[in-house]
């Protein structure tokens, strides 16, 4: 848990006229005020959220935290509760659980803004719909500020374009979808899987979808549809009695 004092501690009496002012005993620093305090607890939070992803993000306090009047005097110490959005780009605010000598004494929020700095990609030529991006589509920029929602530093596998793109587009993961291995409309190796038994079965693949997604298969004879698990290019597999 994060703390800061609400009541400083007494201060020292004031030297004798001639006498020095007493220094401070080794290694003993003065307290900060709890405003200041959760500030630099703030920073430090988002900053640790921050180590796990991509590029570098410098953050800054946007105006001092309030915390209210308290009717009597005590321990204050705070606890980070949530952000206000997943992206630490831009303006964003953290909570903090407040708690008053232990006891529970409400919410406080401090407003941040953060900037991020790293490597884009953005298009070096128009592409149509559906094409599969590559890594040589694009080019690499240095980007600083508050890069666009869902923004690559690379160009993942097993994707295409959802839309087409214009030259110097930034590629967003919002402009790609799964590349479907099975097809409506083709046919598909079915494994039909009951504890040691696989019984193997060629189906019509009444939807599309990638690797790892469900598919709706026609059964050949019955005309059953079943749901399957795609597996890979044209195969899906399937815990069998099921479907409907």
């Amino acid at each position: 848990m994060l703390c800061a004092a609400l009541r400083a501690a007494p201060a020292p009496p004031a030297p004798a006229p001639g006498q020095a002012p007493p220094a401070d005993p080794p290694g003993e620093a003065l307290a900060l005020a709890p405003v200041e305090q959760l500030q630099i607890d703030a920073v430090d939070y988002v900053q640790a959220q921050a180590e796990s992803r991509s590029g570098h993000y410098l953050f800054r306090v946007l105006k001092p935290p309030v915390l209210p009047r308290f009717a009597a005097a005590g321990k204050l110490t705070f606890e980070p509760d949530h952000l206000s959005r997943r992206d630490l780009g831009g303006v964003f605010f953290v909570t903090f659980r407040m708690y008053m000598d232990g006891r529970p004494a409400g919410l406080v929020r401090v407003d941040l803004e953060g900037k991020w700095t790293g490597s884009l990609l953005r298009a070096e030529a128009a592409m149509p719909r559906k094409a599969v991006p590559e890594p040589g589509q694009f080019e690499a920029f240095n980007f600083e500020g508050t890069p666009p929602a869902g923004a690559l530093e690379q160009v993942p596998a097993g994707y295409r374009l959802r839309a087409p793109v214009a030259a110097g587009h930034i590629l967003v993961m919002q402009d790609l979808e799964t590349i479907p291995v099975v097809v409506a409309g083709e046919q598909v190796r079915l494994e039909m899987v009951s504890g040691p038994l696989v019984i193997a079965v060629d189906v019509l693949a009444r939807t599309s979808g990638a690797v790892g997604e469900q598919v709706r298969l026609e059964m050949p004879s019955s005309h059953r549809n079943v749901q399957a698990l795609v597996t890979g290019p044209g195969e899906a597999r399937v815990q069998w009695p099921g479907g409907n």
